[in-house]
């Protein structure tokens, strides 16, 4: 016989009171709310005295109370839902007198966030509300909580009006097959020890609409690239950021059996969900939407943001800022979606991805290949679809490293163009906010938003010491290349895919090849860590705080910091790398050049192109060899910053390796260069290498 649904009776509380606690119990917010035997026992006898209450006051209250029985099971209840109807109704509260045990802080914080999502979800209009879905565990998946949905739906379709309810993220799968789609959510904090991550409570706030509801037409599913080009037409067809915030959460769940350890700090879904449905309200209008509306981001864990802990890939070194970098606050200012702080190299020490105590990350392309480091998480997370840009930041190649091995574009600015307030440094003088994406107008995109003076960061450049980049209708370039004597340093088959680029180059119709001088490139990458730049890194710790906790480093971070102490470097020595920098920047800006013809709004821009690293090594011989596999990977990548040059890695397709530890099968893994412009030429290279982007992909 059929499971029969009907309205409940008076004798029917106490049995649903009882299914409510079952239903609920492996639900941690009950438990932080009513911590103790005696706290539950008393929610009990008051949720059967307010169930009773709803089912005699069901006219005059609005509200109706059903039941699924079960035929073969003596009619016994095996499920319940509550429902708010639509109307004005009477107000009739009951008496509760609440055990002392209950935490009545945290029922009146959690009533206080459910109330606020709804009222950002449906305001004031008419709506039947599902104020409560349970069922017996013993008698789950037989289709009782679908009938008791189904009623609601079958009334609200009949009154044209949509139905409201929260959901816990292991429900919501159950309302999206029924229609429903969430629109926002609630976070809540739960209590834990101090040092440990937080946890938290969450539900989805999920609308069911009707299609003739102009204002929630539209698909209600998405699964599509998060390229930001894309994703605005996405939008413009009716897709909504709750539907991509969903989509890509579903993503990261996933993604997690595969890499677990990608996100130091992932935001409650509850959380961007309500900050997804806000971006309506603060900009109502599509055609006066910012830049990145809608777009979610990750941010790379040395990157102030207020609330979050900032760990540097150190928990020893953790704190929690109270404001946020001035670089992430203008991204969530244009309408970004903040979805998390990921994984990286601790202290942002090294280029291979490697010294986290959070977990080592592996390339996207391949389970035995290094990610590439500092920005380690954050290449990982672009390249996987998990977010569409993200914030990190480069020292030595921290940035295009990663955007190599995992076949993104990582974009480097002029040192001092984007703000690094709130950024925790590496080495200051040379530090660099920058940009992974998966194209490069999506990492201008981004850098338009965050581009400019920061009169706070003492190493800031004022954009008019740059210049405006002029309005250029075409664009030739020059470009040289490392000698064969420095591609050496590059596996066999990283110089042939090099020399496939340089050919593919030369047959580009606005682009010439030259000869320019590599002495200064090769003496600018020698000074950052060999000679006394390097200590610099020791300025990033309080006073005292190496010698008295180095046991809590990475052992291969510990003998980074030592291995600086232990140079002996005088004040002279400093003063003369100073020197040599002045001097090899001076060659460097007779070298990539930018010439303008203002008649015919042409350009010529000389760029060096090298590759962005000389090899991509596995994760074993990097453990064989920590520090002298790092030394070898900036081989074409240490001399940007020093050197005050604009650079952006680009993927130039893929390459086959034939390994025995593939058991004998061919893996794919990505390479890339990096092109190289003269300092304040960064509008310029990105507009040169937007139209070199599809071939040199193709590649």
């Amino acid at each position: 016989m059929a499971l029969k649904l009907l309205e409940a009776i008076p004798e029917d509380a106490d049995r649903i009171a009882a299914i409510h606690l079952a239903a609920f119990d492996s639900n941690p917010l009950l438990h932080v709310q009513f911590p103790t035997p005696a706290s539950l026992a008393s929610l009990r006898d008051i949720l059967a005295q307010d169930t009773l209450h709803s089912i005699e006051n069901a006219e005059a209250g609005g509200k109706v109370v059903l039941v699924v029985r079960d035929p073969h099971s003596d009619n016994r209840i095996i499920s319940f839902a509550k429902w708010d109807l639509p109307g004005v109704h009477q107000e009739l509260p009951i008496n509760v007198s609440w055990h002392d045990d209950v935490n009545l802080d945290f029922l009146s914080k959690y009533r206080e966030l459910a109330e606020a999502a709804k009222q950002r979800v449906v305001g004031n209009k008419e709506c039947y509300c599902m104020t409560f879905l349970g069922t017996d565990p013993d008698h789950q998946r037989r289709g009782a909580a679908s009938l008791l949905i189904r009623w609601g739906i079958e009334r609200a379709e009949e009154n044209k009006i949509p139905i409201y309810l929260d959901s816990t993220l292991d429900a919501a799968p159950l309302y999206r097959r029924h229609g429903f789609v969430a629109l926002d959510g609630l976070a809540l904090a739960m209590p834990n020890d101090e040092k440990s991550q937080p946890i938290f409570y969450q539900e989805l706030s999920m609308l069911r609409s009707l299609i003739q509801d102009d204002e929630m037409e539209g698909m209600d599913r998405w699964d599509s690239s998060l390229n930001i080009s894309s994703l605005r037409m996405d939008y413009d067809v009716g897709i909504k950021p709750q539907h991509v915030v969903e989509a890509i959460y579903e993503r990261i769940e996933a993604y997690k059996e595969i890499q677990p350890s990608v996100w130091i700090h992932l935001q409650p879904i509850g959380e961007v969900m309500k900050f997804a449905n806000l971006l309506h309200k603060r900009w109502p209008d599509p055609n006066k939407r910012p830049p990145l509306w809608g777009v979610p981001f990750s941010v790379k864990d040395s990157i102030n943001v207020a609330g979050v802990p900032t760990t540097i890939g150190c928990p020893a070194l953790a704190f929690t800022p109270t404001e946020s970098a001035p670089v992430f606050q203008q991204c969530i200012d244009a309408g970004a979606l903040f979805i998390g702080k990921t994984n990286m190299e601790q202290l942002a020490t090294g280029m291979t991805g490697c010294r986290s105590p959070y977990g080592t990350l592996h390339s996207t392309f391949s389970k035995l290949h290094i990610v590439g480091g500092s920005s380690s998480g954050s290449a990982v997370t672009v390249s996987e679809g998990l977010v569409a840009f993200s914030l990190g930041s480069d020292t030595a190649g921290s940035i295009r490293v990663p955007a190599l091995y995992n076949g993104v574009v990582g974009f480097k600015p002029t040192k001092g163009t984007v703000s690094a307030r709130g950024v925790y440094p590496a080495c200051q003088h040379q530090d660099c906010v920058s940009f992974l994406a998966t194209t490069c107008e999506d990492v201008e995109a981004v850098w338009d938003v965050c581009k400019g003076f920061d009169k706070s960061d003492f190493f800031a450049k004022q954009l008019k010491f740059l210049g405006t980049a002029p309005q250029i209708n075409t664009m030739s370039f020059q470009f040289g290349t490392p000698p064969d004597e420095a591609l050496k340093a590059c596996s066999p088959k990283y110089r042939e895919r090099f020399g496939n680029v340089v050919g593919a180059l030369k047959t580009v119709q606005s682009g010439k090849m030259i000869d320019l001088d590599w002495a200064p490139f090769s003496a600018g990458n020698e000074l950052l860590y060999g000679g006394s730049f390097v200590l610099e890194r020791l300025t990033i710790l309080p006073d005292g705080w190496f010698e008295a906790n180095k046991h809590l480093l990475h052992p291969v971070t510990r003998q980074v910091f030592d291995n600086a102490l232990g140079r002996d470097s005088r004040a002279i020595d400093l003063f003369r790398d100073l020197h040599k920098q002045a001097e090899y920047k001076r060659a460097v800006e007779e070298i990539l050049t930018f010439s303008h013809s203002i008649s015919t709004d042409s350009g010529v821009l000389t760029v060096m192109i090298v590759p962005t690293a000389p090899f991509h090594p596995t994760i074993k011989e990097v453990k064989q060899s920590p520090l002298g596999i790092n030394g070898q990977l900036g081989a074409f990548a240490h001399f940007a910053n020093v050197l005050d040059l604009v650079a952006i890695a680009v993927p130039c397709g893929t390459y086959e390796v034939d390994d025995e530890e593939f058991g004998g099968r061919k893996k794919e893994l990505p390479f890339g260069v990096t092109i190289l412009a003269g300092c304040g030429y960064d509008k310029q290279l990105l507009m040169l290498v937007k139209e070199l982007e599809d071939m040199l992909r193709d590649l």
